[in-house]
């Protein structure tokens, strides 16, 4: 059935169907023969002001996008540039003993040790490669003229490491600045030093009750490589009729001269 002037149903407008709520069409009426003609798809046809929303909301769209890449290649950038290893100069040696120099403990009296032949050969020493760290020790036994038993023999142990992608600071100024917070070292003696690299810790290891140390150990840190050498059993060295052993300054001052010297020889 058509309406007045012969005209079809009405269509319903969809202008501005942005702005006003949407109600759905009315089926399509039958044709006269009773057939019913097919549903149309309706085209939206949005006004001026829908199309206005639709840019906005692209170009917010994009802003965001943008802004997200350029956070990631900014926090991807930060992350692949860590700090250059702060080396010095220095390097692994394959034998760090060779360069440990003995001669002012030979100065002042004491001997290498004898090795025994089921025993272990002095001086002792090993070397440790990594892409994070080389690590070097030597272990050197020396003995008292005119000692007769071994078991006055002193040992000095000697360990540098070369860090080569973390910087050991933070963690060398904290171990020996809370040495004494442990129960076991509680009655040793810390002292920092100046004149050896970046910074530097002497350790007087001392029983309860005890004042002569049991061990000095020096503790040197330059740039990213660390160096210690300890004299170890120092307390057990007895005087002898051809000497004595070395008062606990004299003994600072041979570890003191040999870091000097073999942390220049890393360098070399």
């Amino acid at each position: 059935m058509t309406g007045s002037g012969g005209s079809g149903p009405s269509r319903p407008d969809y202008t501005g169907w942005l702005d006003q709520p949407l109600t759905p069409a009315a089926p399509p009426r039958p044709y006269p023969d009773g057939t019913v003609p097919p549903r149309r798809a309706l085209t939206w046809r949005g006004s001026t002001h829908g199309k206005s929303w639709q840019w906005a909301l692209g170009a917010a769209a994009a802003v965001s996008a943008l802004w997200f890449v350029a956070s990631l290649d900014t926090s991807g950038t930060d992350r692949a540039t860590p700090a250059a290893p702060d080396l010095r100069g220095y390097h692994h040696v394959d034998n760090l003993c060779a360069i440990t120099d003995t001669a002012p403990y030979l100065r002042a009296g004491f001997a290498l040790a004898p090795t025994s032949a089921a025993g272990p050969k002095y001086p002792l020493h090993q070397t440790l490669l990594h892409p994070a760290v080389d690590t070097m020790t030597c272990t050197i036994r020396f003995s008292t003229p005119g000692a007769l038993d071994r078991g006055d023999d002193s040992t000095v142990k000697v360990r540098a490491v070369v860090h080569k992608q973390t910087d050991p600071g933070p963690e060398f100024t904290a171990r020996f600045q809370t040495w004494t917070q442990a129960r076991l070292s509680e009655d040793d003696e810390i002292t920092a030093l100046s004149g050896l690299g970046d910074e530097a810790y002497l350790v007087q290891r001392k029983s309860a009750g005890g004042t002569r140390p049991t061990s000095v150990t020096l503790a040197v840190r330059h740039g990213w490589t660390t160096y210690e050498i300890s004299w170890l059993r120092l307390s057990s060295v007895t005087a002898t009729p051809t000497s004595r052993p070395p008062t606990t300054a004299e003994a600072i001052e041979l570890l003191r001269g040999t870091a000097d010297t073999t942390l220049r020889l890393l360098r070399a």
